[in-house]
């Protein structure tokens, strides 16, 4: 039986086709003729390092990682490369390079390999989706939009599946479905583009997928700036009724409750982040991102502008860039300076992954 959950999102995505918001993706790969090799598989995997840019056309950099976390990522990319140009006709094998890929920053090459295995494997939920993150990290919003309106509706129906890919110790401790993920940051596209109705609604559909506090304290914290921006304020208080200092969560949810806390009045911001102890990790850079850009939120909340905008000038010199809450800090920013968000143009890339 369909659950009022997967009844909301399916009304969602119904809406979202009718209005015809969305263009569909193509794609110029053309398949390899049989009996020969499809090199443009192995020509994706050896690109190299290829990252973003911003909304306003700054280039973004290698992620500063410490050369002994660069070595595992970068050593389990290598295994993760192995096994797709060995595994061409392993769906999975796209999905855990691409994901791989984003974590050392590597967006256009997680394009490149995504959209290769849905040339392969079309209506494959975790390729639409992990190609869906890197148009979010990548600032290329609506296509991102568009390929997680396909992931949500590859997965229609089906409230707790889980993704494909391999999970890290965490992601397993905090055990998000798929539709979680979609509707999460499908909302961040939204938000990232000013477009706060669209976005408080993926965010909410998102918060009802989740199973425990970790998944609700996340889904909060989102929901909550989102609501108060879109003019829901009495939904916004409700969300901060239901949260206490004694929820149980993982270690890597303490930031969201911390900063639901801070929202909340329990917390004070000197308890909440030092914004001076900017990040020297991924790692570093998941929490202080989260509790830094409740800081902006609450100080545009207070209208207290000059502040909101100091707070956000602190973000975005961090060169933590793939965070999400860098990613909505970054866009409040630009918004701010005047910056209008543009789709960026598709660019063809050279020898080494580099743009023309």
């Amino acid at each position: 039986m369909t659950t009022s959950v997967t009844m909301k999102a399916s009304h969602f995505l119904m809406a979202f086709s009718l209005l015809t918001m969305l263009g569909s993706c193509k794609s110029d790969h053309k398949p390899a003729e049989p009996g020969q090799p499809d090199q443009s598989a192995e020509r994706a995997a050896d690109q190299g390092p290829t990252y973003a840019v911003t909304i306003n056309g700054k280039r973004l950099l290698a992620l500063p990682d410490p050369d002994t976390l660069v070595q595992v990522y970068q050593s389990e990319l290598d295994q993760a490369r192995s096994h797709y140009l060995g595994n061409l006709k392993e769906v999975k094998a796209y999905a855990d390079y691409g994901k791989k890929c984003l974590r050392l920053g590597y967006v256009e090459n997680a394009l490149q390999v995504l959209s290769k295995g849905i040339d392969q494997f079309p209506n494959t939920a975790d390729l639409y989706f992990w190609r869906g993150v890197a148009g979010v990290q990548g600032r290329q919003f609506q296509t991102a939009v568009n390929d997680l309106w396909k992931a949500g509706k590859a997965v229609e129906g089906q409230r707790g599946v889980k993704g494909i890919t391999d999970r890290s110790e965490d992601e397993v401790k905090i055990d998000a479905s798929l539709p979680y993920l979609i509707y999460h940051w499908m909302g961040l596209a939204f938000q990232s583009q000013g477009d706060y109705s669209n976005a408080e609604k993926m965010y909410e559909i998102s918060g009802d997928f989740s199973t425990n506090s970790d998944l609700y304290c996340r889904a909060y914290y989102w929901q909550y700036q989102a609501f108060r921006r879109a003019g829901r304020d009495a939904d916004a208080a409700s969300i901060l009724e239901s949260v206490s200092p004694d929820m149980y969560i993982s270690t890597s949810t303490r930031p969201y409750l911390d900063a639901l806390l801070y929202f909340k009045g329990k917390l004070g911001e000197k308890d909440l982040v030092d914004l001076d102890a900017t990040p020297q990790s991924s790692p570093e850079a998941a929490s202080w991102t989260v509790r830094a850009y409740a800081v902006a939120v609450k100080a545009k909340l207070d209208n207290q502008e000059e502040r909101y905008f100091k707070v956000l000038e602190r973000i975005v010199a961090t060169p933590f860039w793939n965070q999400p809450a860098y990613i909505a800090a970054e866009a409040d920013h630009h918004r701010i300076a005047g910056y209008d968000y543009q789709p960026m143009e598709e660019t063809e890339l050279i020898q080494g992954g580099r743009r023309k």
